[in-house]
């Protein structure tokens, strides 16, 4: 068979075995190890999702919480030092460690044959730190270190006393807007207000 005559029949299998996966599991097991034995007569290679997916073994669609179990584990390090020698030596840190991998280990439900992942740690979290540097006028600079603190301090309070004026100011606008646009509704008669039925 062609590569062009294979992909239908492939499409075909894996529809077919994920049709049938909660009706029959048994046949749609077959139907998947049929498909796997074909890509791999083949020499078409599994990707990792499908590994992932369907076990290698016996063809039952793998779902966690079906009958399939899913873990993550971190790896061990295979060589561990005695105390003395950890005591003699001072730890060093390597530039090329990293964080421990994890490895994802999936179970199968009908089999029980485990498929293991390898998964790559995250990059490190590198944190950029902003500094602005605040020039000052070279007047200040030359100027002795008593007078130049009050005028320093004045131009912040009277920046920081304006500003907060201008909120209030804005505000009061708003919410006089509001009122306007409000009383002016109320005037047209448009609907009855509570005061109209408390009146005698």
């Amino acid at each position: 068979m062609a590569a062009d005559d294979l992909t239908p029949t492939l499409r075909f299998l894996t529809d077919a075995g994920h049709l049938m996966a909660t009706a029959s599991p048994e046949t749609s097991a077959f139907l998947m190890r049929k498909r796997d034995a074909l890509m791999f007569e083949h020499e078409i290679p599994l990707t990792e999702a499908q590994r992932q997916h369907v076990c290698s073994c016996c063809g039952h669609i793998m779902i966690p919480g079906r009958g399939s179990q899913l873990e993550f584990r971190k790896e061990k390090k295979a060589l561990k030092k005695s105390a003395s020698t950890r005591l003699r030596q001072p730890q060093q840190p390597k530039s090329g460690e990293s964080q421990p991998r994890l490895t994802k280990v999936i179970t199968c439900g009908h089999c029980g044959r485990r498929t293991e992942t390898k998964l790559h740690p995250p990059p490190p979290i590198s944190r950029r730190s902003t500094k602005t540097k605040i020039t000052k006028p070279l007047l200040l600079e030359t100027a002795p270190a008593q007078t130049r603190l009050p005028q320093e301090d004045a131009p912040q309070k009277g920046t920081a006393n304006a500003s907060s004026k201008k909120r209030a100011k804005s505000r009061k606008a708003g919410l006089q807007a509001l009122l306007a646009t409000k009383g002016s509704n109320s005037g047209l008669g448009l609907g009855l207000g509570l005061s109209d039925f408390m009146q005698k």
